[in-house]
């Protein structure tokens, strides 16, 4: 069928091109209808790449792949596509880069901790009196990097070669897997700082309202603007520093049902983001839905700006591509293959590396362990809370 349309189309131009020039020769002479030819010639030449890829022609990665700009707009997808980075909640941290630049796969943090609070000495004017000074002390934070790979075939990326910039739709596709796995990462992380808590602390950064009672769920269990004001709390007099929230699609559902969301626009009247309690809004069905025997229990957190530090590794080979002859009998296929290394970290924890006893890198179920997590920073210092409920 598309041989058939590209020999009628052919047929077609060709007919018009030869009536063309014959008219342009005859009213204007020879001269004007070579300079015709070479004009729809080099039309053609440019045009015919982009009109094979409308019909239908596929273009091979090899045809198009070029190592630099591959890794290049990766990168840029990843990271223009990252919720947590867009809304501020992730932030670049030099220390840590400046750490994994130089090689290994854990580094620490070192923070002064805060001064204690307290009534201050007086003074005297007795000279052999002294005062007695205080201790200012530090807080090493321990992070991990972990480098990753996945490669695509000719046939998982067919339907990005027939675009007209198919380099675009490789590209993004590519980042948007590596910009999801990165929030994958980042939320397994807050799940086992969650279970730490849990474990640890006296459950100080959660409020847990959720049961799973037979029969009909109640307000009481289920995400208010009181459950919400209650798990702010857990920050005492630092609450107003919690200014986003990430909650499962479920529950965003039910605060629209009951007109609880609002909008933010930009000038053009374009939704920004949408905001609940005037905390912007990120809505990820990575975050828990945990079924139990008669409820599902639902895990929403609330951060402020800057409370996970992330930082990108060296990777030699960010991204290549290698050609298989031999495959599809000889058909040949073209796999590219991607590669990333960075670090999210949640600040005011150290990650143990408890479970991680031979492998290098925690996967998404290590970085849940209470084990691999330790808080080392006073509730206060952490913008972080957590909200269960039921719905």
């Amino acid at each position: 069928m598309k041989v058939s349309r590209l020999l009628v189309l052919a047929v077609a131009l060709s007919t018009v091109l030869a009536f063309t020039l014959n008219w342009v020769s005859i009213n204007y002479g020879p001269v004007a209808g070579i300079g015709v030819f070479a004009l729809l010639t080099g039309l053609s030449m440019i045009s015919s790449p982009l009109l094979g890829r409308r019909m239908g022609a596929v273009v091979a990665i090899s045809d198009i792949y070029n190592p630099v700009t591959f890794g290049r707009r990766i990168q840029q997808a990843q990271l223009e596509l990252n919720r947590f980075l867009r809304s501020g909640i992730a932030v670049s941290d030099p220390l840590i880069a400046n750490q994994i630049s130089q090689g290994g796969n854990t580094g620490e943090v070192s923070n002064l901790a805060k001064l204690t609070t307290g009534e201050p000495g007086y003074s005297t004017d007795n000279p052999a009196s002294s005062s007695t000074p205080a201790n200012i002390t530090s807080e090493l934070q321990k992070f991990r990097l972990a480098a990753r790979n996945k490669s695509w075939s000719t046939m998982d990326l067919a339907r990005e070669l027939a675009l007209i910039d198919p380099v675009g739709g490789i590209t993004g596709r590519i980042g948007s897997y590596w910009a999801t796995d990165d929030e994958q990462r980042l939320i397994s992380s807050l799940l086992g700082v969650l279970a730490d808590n849990e474990a640890n602390d006296s459950e100080d950064m959660v409020i847990d309202v959720a049961t799973d009672d037979a029969g009909a769920v109640t307000d009481a269990e289920r995400i208010s603007s009181t459950r919400t004001i209650d798990a702010l709390q857990t920050m005492g007099d630092h609450k107003s520093s919690l200014t986003a929230m990430a909650m499962h699609s479920a529950i965003h559902t039910r605060l629209q049902k009951q007109n609880l969301i609002s909008y933010i626009r930009d000038a053009d009247n374009n939704i920004m983001f949408e905001t609940y309690m005037g905390k912007q809004l990120i809505i990820d069905d990575s975050l828990p839905a945990v079924a139990g025997s008669n409820r599902i229990t639902y895990t929403s957190v609330l951060f402020a700006p800057g409370a996970v530090g992330t930082a990108n590794g060296r990777v030699m080979v960010p991204s290549e591509m290698l050609r298989v002859p031999a495959a599809g009998d000889g058909g040949g296929q073209d796999i590219i293959f991607s590669r990333v290394s960075n670090v999210w970290h949640p600040y005011g924890f150290s990650f143990l590396s408890a479970s991680l006893t031979s492998s290098l890198y925690a996967t998404y179920a290590q970085l849940k362990l209470a084990a691999n997590w330790n808080r080392v920073h006073s509730r206060k210092n952490i913008p972080i809370a957590f909200l269960k409920t039921n719905d």
